[in-house]
């Protein structure tokens, strides 16, 4: 007779060494991000949950989030949703991508002018 096999384990990640060896991020930063990928594709995952499970302020989570964003493990967009509204969405990845750049060529912040595409030659 073909009798079914039941296995009971705890739930568990398996977490590539490198995001763990990585000395970019910090320890918290590490665990979090540890933690969000040995989650499973169809979990839906919050940053209030997050927050709530490894009992973080927001500061902390905003800490860990630039760290994991500068490295290119997190990244978010806003996208325009149901009814037009903008949020935000994020993503988080094993494989490291280059963040997108976050100020102009030149370094200096935007002030909201248009611009022409011309360099702006120094002051």
């Amino acid at each position: 007779m073909n009798q079914a096999i039941k296995v009971r384990r705890r739930a568990f990640s398996v977490v590539p060494d490198d995001i763990l060896a990585d000395e970019r991020l910090s320890w918290r930063a590490r665990v979090l991000l540890a933690w969000m990928l040995g989650r499973s594709p169809d979990f839906d995952l919050r940053i209030w949950y997050i927050r709530k499970v490894f009992r973080i302020s927001q500061q902390q989570w905003v800490k860990a989030r630039k760290e994991m964003q500068a490295v290119g493990y997190f990244q978010q967009e806003r996208i325009q949703g149901e009814k037009g509204r903008l949020q935000w969405v994020h993503f988080v990845t094993d494989t490291p991508e280059p963040p997108s750049p976050q100020k102009p060529p030149n370094g200096k912040p935007c002030d909201g002018e248009q611009s022409d595409g011309s360099p702006i030659h120094g002051e």
